[in-house]
């Protein structure tokens, strides 16, 4: 069994690694089921964590996208 790593919205605001505003994640977590993030997406209760590798694929997926 692998092990993944999560995170929260406010773990990738905070982290400076991306360049999104907590307004920003929360944009894209109301659309998630349009923009393809529902894949990465897990809630475990109330919370919401992002699995990081495929928020990193989806991310790489967007940029590719966009410059088609």
């Amino acid at each position: 069994m692998s092990d993944h790593e999560y995170w929260s919205p406010q773990q990738i605001v905070s982290s400076g690694k991306y360049p999104f505003t907590i307004g920003q994640i929360r944009h894209y977590l109301i659309y998630r089921h349009k923009n393809g993030l529902n894949k990465v997406v897990r809630k475990v209760g109330k919370r919401i964590v992002f699995r990081m590798d495929l928020f990193n694929a989806w991310i790489e997926s967007q940029a590719q996208g966009g410059a088609s």
